[in-house]
């Protein structure tokens, strides 16, 4: 397994790609503010300059495709890790109707970004995308999805579509997937990809990083390794489980919330989060959820959007 020490020398520079995790898993770390945990923001990399100009920009037609209901299949962002071929990060997209799954290479702030919005870490000042999405918001309009539409040899190709105002039209802005996935994660866009290249992903080795590393979202919860200072906030049991540090979509319309602890998924008992995904993976169909809380186990059946097409061939292995 890929050991803390050796993830941050592959990545350089002697910042972890996972550093944000250390907020939740030392209490000496961090400090509490609503409910959310607030990051020393020495801990990130600052992230590159994005786009100028958001909000003056034309309204665009969109890609060829783009406006298809059949061109573009919606996706999770369910998790990040590291290529073990290329040494960089990579977020996995998840088709959530057949499990396919779609790699999409990212730059370290980058990667830091989602990884920060998905464990629910709040910046003392705000980044880059945390003030991209502030001023879309300010300036009165919405970001009302991301696509990953295109590849161009071997680099996809993103687009950003905006509703300013009353406008009927909507603006759409060119990105790169990273960027806009930074940027969807904060604004709570729906994502979709073309159905073409879900159909042929490039190969890949997703490496996971240690367990208590790890991140994943899958049908709307974000689940981790319950900690020492996660099982002392919300009053976990001491027994095997997944912590759910955020809830939305699916989840949350189940009644799953922050602070559940996630005991078994399909019978099978999670012991890391790359668990929850395999096992969501591996589903034909619903995926059964059994949660503690309180004391009390409740079972919930998650349904994945089913979705229309050809049967796709699964993803490769993901290694631990």
């Amino acid at each position: 397994m890929l050991s803390i020490y050796l993830f941050a020398a592959i990545l350089g520079g002697g910042l972890l790609l996972i550093g944000m995790l250390e907020v939740i898993r030392d209490a000496d770390a961090t400090s509490t503010s609503g409910g959310r945990a607030v990051m020393n923001p020495f801990v990130l990399i600052t992230p590159v300059a994005m786009l100028a100009g958001t909000l003056g920009c034309a309204p665009a037609p969109g890609p060829a495709g783009a406006d298809s209901a059949d061109g573009l299949i919606p996706v999770e962002l369910a998790t990040v890790g590291v290529d073990a071929v290329q040494h960089t990060p990579v977020v996995l997209l998840r088709e959530p109707g057949t499990g396919m799954i779609i790699p999409i290479w990212v730059g370290l702030p980058e990667a830091q970004a989602i990884l920060a919005v998905m464990l629910g870490v709040e910046m003392p000042r705000p980044m880059t995308h945390d003030l991209l999405a502030a001023m879309i918001h300010e300036l009165g309009a919405t970001v009302e999805e991301v696509l990953v539409h295109d590849i161009q040899e071997t680099t996809y190709i993103g687009r950003v579509r905006l509703r300013v105002g009353d406008e009927s039209e909507l603006r759409e802005l060119d990105s790169r997937p990273s960027d806009a996935l930074a940027l969807a994660v904060r604004t709570d866009a729906p994502i979709r990809v073309a159905e073409r290249l879900l159909a042929e992903p490039p190969p890949f080795d997703f490496l996971a990083p240690e367990a208590d590393e790890q991140v994943v979202r899958m049908l709307g919860a974000t689940v981790v390794v319950p900690s020492a200072s996660l099982r002392e906030r919300y009053q976990l049991p001491d027994r095997d489980g997944l912590v759910v540090v955020g809830s939305s979509g699916e989840a949350a319309d189940k009644g799953i919330r922050r602070g559940d602890l996630i005991v078994e998924v399909n019978s099978m008992v999670p012991r890391e989060p790359i668990d929850f995904l395999e096992a969501a993976l591996q589903s034909e169909g619903v995926v059964h959820v059994r949660y503690w809380r309180d004391g009390e186990e409740t079972e919930v059946e998650l349904w994945p959007q089913v979705m229309p097409g050809p049967e796709r061939r699964r993803t490769p292995t993901i290694r631990t």
